[in-house]
């Protein structure tokens, strides 16, 4: 099977996640869970002209793997950065791409190789 970058994932069309922020990761049971600040781009419905001192257009979302069948996490280890509004960072996710029954996500904050169902975008 091929490899599938991210923008071609049903639901990641009009986000772009090399500019997003991570804010949070959360493995558990059967889910894998990423806070985000996340990027939209202008064909997304909810895009909005990037507010005052903003690059982009931000929305908090929730990056979601659910039916986790196996989970592994590595290069953990890279304390997140604090922004200026005092929040957690722990950057961005260089990549997401799936490779046959796996995805792949990558970033300051460490490696997550995860197979499970197709990830989600949830708007907070």
């Amino acid at each position: 099977m091929r490899r599938v970058d991210y923008p071609q994932l049903s639901g990641f069309e009009h986000v772009y996640l090399e500019d997003s922020f991570v804010l949070g990761v959360t493995a558990s049971p059967g889910r894998l869970s990423l806070e985000m600040d996340l990027v939209l781009t202008v064909h997304h419905p909810p895009y909005r002209p990037p507010a005052p001192g903003e690059q982009h257009c931000y929305t908090r979302a929730r990056i979601e793997f659910l039916q986790v069948r196996s989970l592994t996490w590595t290069d953990q280890g890279t304390p997140p950065a604090v922004d200026a509004s005092g929040e957690t960072d722990y950057g961005g996710i260089d990549a997401l791409f799936r490779d046959g029954s796996a995805f792949h996500i990558e970033g300051d904050w460490g490696s997550i190789d995860v197979v499970s169902g197709p990830p989600g975008i949830i708007q907070l």
